[in-house]
């Protein structure tokens, strides 16, 4: 699976985009999207192979449903093999319609998760209706550790000496510096009083608003150079 997503980036410094491109291809799927978590309650599209997975996350955000709102809640895969089914329009009555007029039938939905905290999630859509294999499922679990540890990659710079605007990894595999903002992670949570998800949304937002890798800034939160107040969280 790694030489997959290895393959779609050709060369460049991997990132969310390649590992959706390598989701459309391993799962047989027409189009992938990755979202991240800012917040608990609000999310980002990082990337989406085409118009219409990009329509799908706007609009599952926008109208509070869907399989990827789902996934993010619950922290579970969603698998849905037709939409436009009664149990699929009983399930989401706003989005279900939405979906089935973009020419949407199938939707499979997995969370990015790192033990209590959910990063956010990988939304594979399908032109027609039918369920996903045993095969496929687990082939979309494995690319959602690979999504996971894009996102917590410490190198974001490219061949070329350009900074990335996404998480990246270099192609002989994982970045390293998860483990230490996993320590950063509990630290914050403890300084500003709230859970781990609520900590790793300060942490992320920090360090998209300071312009520095997630891992870069952990690594000064876990050497106490760094230290987090409550008006850090996220506003609401």
């Amino acid at each position: 699976m790694w030489e997959l997503v290895a393959g779609c980036a050709d060369g460049e410094m991997v990132s969310p985009a390649h590992v959706c491109q390598a989701a459309v291809v391993a799962v047989a799927v027409d189009g992938a999207a990755v979202s991240v978590a800012t917040r608990p309650d609000r999310r980002q599209r990082a990337h989406a192979t085409d118009a219409v997975a990009a329509l799908l996350e706007e609009q599952q955000f926008t109208l509070g449903e869907g399989p990827g709102i789902e996934a993010g809640t619950s922290g579970g895969q969603v698998l849905v093999a037709d939409v436009s089914s009664p149990a699929g329009a009983s399930r989401w009555p706003v989005f279900a319609p939405v979906a089935t007029t973009a020419g949407v039938r199938a939707m499979f939905a997995f969370p990015l998760q790192v033990g209590a905290i959910r990063l956010g999630t990988l939304t594979l859509y399908r032109v027609m209706p039918g369920p996903l294999t045993a095969e496929q499922v687990a082939d979309a679990v494995t690319l959602c550790r690979t999504a996971v540890a894009v996102m917590l990659a410490a190198d974001r710079t490219s061949p070329d000496g350009a900074t990335s605007d996404q998480g990246a990894w270099p192609l002989g595999g994982p970045g390293e510096g998860r483990i230490e903002v996993y320590q950063a992670t509990g630290m914050v949570a403890v300084q500003l009083g709230v859970g781990l998800q609520d900590a790793f949304a300060a942490l992320r937002a920090r360090a998209f608003t300071d312009g520095v890798p997630l891992a870069v800034l952990a690594r000064q939160v876990v050497d106490r150079r760094l230290r987090f107040h409550p008006d850090d969280l996220p506003e609401g």
